[in-house]
C-alpha cells in the first residue's frame, strides 16, 4: 500500500545516488572483473558471474560494518573493504587494486532511465542528492548526469554516513524546507528510507529489481525505476 496523495505538496526531491541513480552493482562488478582479468593466468578463462556476485555481497557487508564506526573518508572505506574481501576469498588483488577500484566509482554509469527522469522532474521540483560518498567521487558522478542539483550532501560534508540523521538534516537546512515538503527517493531501506521517514520526509522507493523489502515504513510511492517515478510524480503534480 502506498500513499501518493502525501506527495502533492512536495517542493523538492532528494535522491540516494549509488544504486538509485548510478548503476552501483554493475559498475562494481565490471570494475572487479577487469581487475581480476588483469591478474589471471591466460589459461584461467573468464570469472564466473557467481564469483562476482559473492564478492559484491561481501564487499557491501564489509562496508556496512565500517560506516557504523568513527567517520573515515568513503574512498578509504571502499578500498579497505575491497581488500578485506579479496584476502578472505584468496583473490590475487593488492592494495593498489583496491585503490584503483575506489578510484573507478565516478566512472560507473547511470541507469539508462536516470537522466531523462531527472530532466522531467526538474520542471516540477528542486532536486538534490544525499549520498554516502566523498565530495570528489560524487562530483564525477554528477558530471555524468548533467543535471543542476540544488543541493548535494555527502558523508564527507556531514561527517557521518546514512542511516545517520545528519546527512538528511543537512539537506533540509540547505533546502530551507520542512521535511514534509521534501521527498527522498532511494533503493535502500537500510541506508535511506527508515531514517527519512522517521524525520518526516515523504519517501519514494525505487525498487531497481529488488524484491525483499521490510513491511515498514510504508513508502508514499513505490516504483520499479526512475522512469515510473517521473511519470507518477508528474501525474500527482
Amino acid at each position: 500500500m502506498t500513499r501518493p496523495n502525501r506527495l502533492r505538496e512536495v517542493e523538492a526531491i532528494t535522491f540516494d545516488c549509488y544504486g538509485t541513480l548510478i548503476d552501483w552493482e554493475d559498475g562494481a562488478k565490471q570494475t572487479l572483473g577487469e581487475l581480476l582479468t588483469k591478474k589471471a593466468a591466460p589459461q584461467a578463462g573468464p570469472f564466473r558471474t557467481e564469483q562476482l556476485d559473492e564478492f559484491f555481497r561481501e564487499w557491501e557487508r564489509a562496508q556496512w560494518q565500517r560506516i557504523h564506526v568513527a567517520y573515515q573518508p568513503y574512498h578509504t572505506i571502499a578500498a579497505e573493504s575491497f581488500l578485506e574481501v579479496a584476502r578472505a576469498q584468496g583473490l590475487p588483488l593488492t592494495a593498489a587494486d583496491a585503490r584503483a577500484f575506489a578510484d573507478a566509482i565516478p566512472r560507473w554509469p547511470p541507469f539508462p532511465d536516470t537522466v531523462p527522469a531527472l530532466a522531467a522532474l526538474q520542471r516540477h521540483v528542486r532536486l538534490g542528492i544525499i549520498s554516502n560518498i566523498d565530495d570528489r567521487l560524487l562530483a564525477g558522478s554528477v558530471a555524468q548526469l548533467g543535471i543542476p542539483f540544488k543541493v548535494t550532501v555527502t558523508a564527507e560534508q556531514a561527517r557521518a554516513y546514512k542511516p545517520s540523521e545528519r546527512p538528511f538534516r543537512l539537506a533540509l537546512e540547505r533546502l530551507g524546507l520542512p521535511a514534509a515538503r521534501v521527498a527522498h527517493a532511494a533503493f535502500g531501506f537500510e541506508y535511506d528510507l527508515v531514517t527519512a521517514a522517521q524525520l518526516g520526509f515523504r519517501t519514494m522507493l525505487v525498487r531497481r529489481g529488488r524484491r525483499d523489502f521490510p513491511p515498514e515504513p510504508i513508502p508514499d510511492l513505490m516504483v520499479a525505476n526512475l522512469a515510473e517515478l517521473a511519470a507518477a510524480f508528474g501525474r500527482i503534480c
